[in-house]
């Protein structure tokens, strides 16, 4: 591990998994609306909707609806399951004056609550009332402590085998594995704060597994290197397309290229949103790689929520080609971009304090400008989100070394200090098996492509002689190779392959499914450069495949190598 000393290190425990919000939209079973006169139905609109990308949304319109509950919550049913992927329970419900049915958002972590209002039919006194049965989280490590000390030690014992013949020497077998972590840390005793230990005194006496990683220090809070959209908050505003898998400043392909069309518009940018409360009373700071293309050497940013809105909270810095400065409103403007090099461009904010219903805090980068794209092209990488005084060296967030595990807790003692703090020990024995870097065993029994029986085939894709075959051309409709029954929906895990050179790989294919998006087919570029490569991808679906991405575009690209490993 690259760790230095102790505060290069930390022990992480998973506090939250995650969760989707879960809403319950209560409506009067008897006349809820005024109708518009000379009409029979009318239609209300719905705010804070947050479909499978994340993406908050304001005036969605329902549908027409009749004076009575069932119509409008059946109009309201189809504006939120059919258009924005939320879920619904099977039926309507009665309660006193009331109908109601809940809905599950499509996507987990903070949401905003659902709003109704009126639209061309007036809601009539108390006629809807809207309760949130679970808010929405998002699964989060978080440091057990800001150690003064940690430490991992993983044991073997070994079983006596001595006999007569052992010549006088003692003789051992490989016996029980174990693992043990331990930390310190300086805690505050404010009585308006709670220790952060106290919350294993319960785990201790219940003997409630804990799941730790014990890690490099987690700079970036971001969980991809990459920026393309739909994965891990990333999401392209008004239009906005990319093009993935371009060339990163640090020699890899995790780039994307952003472009706005040739028509004059507006408001198109690459959004990444992260929930509020992971900022609340830190000091924080995000930056971004950007570069130029073409006529396109500027850009616009802006960050959105939690009194980001406020220019004179942010402390802009550069590093590299161009400048920055402040445009109208909430908005940086950032001029003077090369088209051969990367600019890397940070904004730092003292402590963070949320807004009164904020759950979500934005950032947006725009080519050129918010307010004028004409043709723009913009190259974008390696985003971070750190809480620091400034931007520190880019953490890829798959390259973080680190030990991963369940532990109950062994032992806990808390030791007075000085001026209001104290020291909290605790130690962690492990209940089982302890993963290098947080990945599970490995899932796929034929890494090698060396047995075509094990894997099923559509298409022109084939498994062949030490290889996995992804090829397409026009004509067919669908080239993919696939495994069944690997994968738990929801999950997180670490694709890694290699791409062969006994071929020069053309067109481009797809993990199907890779990062999900609840019902819809979400998919994962995947690099198809020569070489090895990982790509974190979350599970949609139980079955891997590795599919062409274009019915048009020929594809040819053969696989020596995979592999796919479950991330704790």
């Amino acid at each position: 591990m690259a760790i230095h000393n102790a505060s290069d290190l930390l022990v992480y425990a998973k506090t939250t998994n995650p969760e989707k919000q879960v809403t319950r939209i209560y409506v009067k079973t008897t006349d809820p609306l005024e109708i518009p006169d000379g009409s029979t139905q009318g239609n209300v609109i719905i705010n804070n909707v947050t479909n499978n990308l994340g993406e908050v949304r304001d005036g969605v319109t329902t549908n027409n609806a009749n004076n009575t509950a069932a119509s409008l919550i059946s109009q309201i049913s189809i504006a939120l399951v059919t258009d924005n992927n939320y879920t619904q329970n099977a039926q309507n419900e009665e309660q006193g004056d009331y109908t109601y049915r809940e809905f599950t958002n499509g996507t987990v972590g903070l949401v905003p609550t659902l709003e109704i209002v009126s639209g061309t039919a007036i809601l009539n006194e108390d006629a809807i009332i809207i309760e949130v049965i679970t808010p929405g989280s998002s699964a989060i490590f978080d440091p057990v402590a800001f150690s003064t000390s940690a430490s991992l030690s993983v044991n073997r014992d070994l079983r006596d085998i001595t006999n007569k013949d052992s010549g006088g020497w003692s003789e051992s077998m490989p016996g029980l594995k174990s693992f043990e972590i331990s930390t310190e840390s300086l805690q505050s005793i404010n009585p308006d704060t709670p220790l952060d230990g106290s919350d294993f005194f319960d785990k201790l006496k219940n003997g409630t597994e804990v799941n730790l990683s014990y890690s490099d220090r987690i700079r970036n809070i971001i969980r991809t290197n990459l920026t393309q959209s739909a994965i891990d908050g990333f999401s392209m505003i008004g239009g906005l397309t990319q093009t993935n898998l371009q060339d990163d400043p640090f020699g890899g392909s995790t780039a994307s290229a952003l472009y706005t069309g040739g028509t004059q518009t507006s408001g198109m940018a690459l959004r990444y949103a992260v929930d509020a409360s992971r900022l609340q009373g830190k000091k924080v700071t995000f930056s971004l790689y950007l570069k130029g293309f073409g006529l396109t050497t500027s850009a616009m940013i802006s960050i959105q929520g939690m009194g980001f809105n406020s220019i004179g909270n942010l402390i802009p810095t550069i590093e590299g080609p161009g400048s920055i400065s402040h445009s109208a409103g909430i908005y940086r403007q950032v001029t003077g971009l090369s088209s051969t090099s990367f600019t890397r461009v940070s904004l730092h904010r003292d402590v963070v304090d949320i807004n009164q219903g904020e759950s979500t805090v934005y950032l947006y980068v725009y080519p050129n400008s918010h307010t004028s794209q004409n043709n723009e092209i913009l190259v974008t990488s390696s985003w971070q989100i750190e809480f620091s005084n400034g931007p520190t060296d880019y953490q890829d967030p798959t390259d973080i070394t680190h030990w991963q595990g369940n532990a109950l807790v062994s032992s806990l003692s808390f030791d007075s200090g000085v001026e209001d703090n104290l020291t909290c020990s605790a130690t962690f024995t492990g209940t089982g098996n302890i993963y290098p870097n947080g990945l599970g065993p490995e899932l796929i029994s034929d890494t090698g492509f060396d047995n075509p029986s094990y894997w099923t085939v559509v298409g022109a894709s084939l498994v062949e002689n030490g290889y996995g075959k992804i090829l397409f051309t026009s004509g067919g409709s669908i080239s993919y190779i696939q495994r069944a029954s690997l994968m738990n929906p929801g999950d997180f895990y670490l694709l890694t392959y290699t791409v062969s050179n006994a071929v020069n790989p053309t067109g481009r294919f797809i993990v199907h499914n890779g990062w999900e998006q609840d019902g819809s087919d979400g998919q994962t570029v995947l690099p198809k450069s020569v070489g090895t490569h990982q790509v974190l991808i979350k599970a949609g679906s139980t079955f891997l495949q590795l599919k062409r991405q274009s019915t048009t575009i020929t594809t040819t690209v053969w696989l020596s190598s995979i592999s796919l490993r479950k991330v704790l």
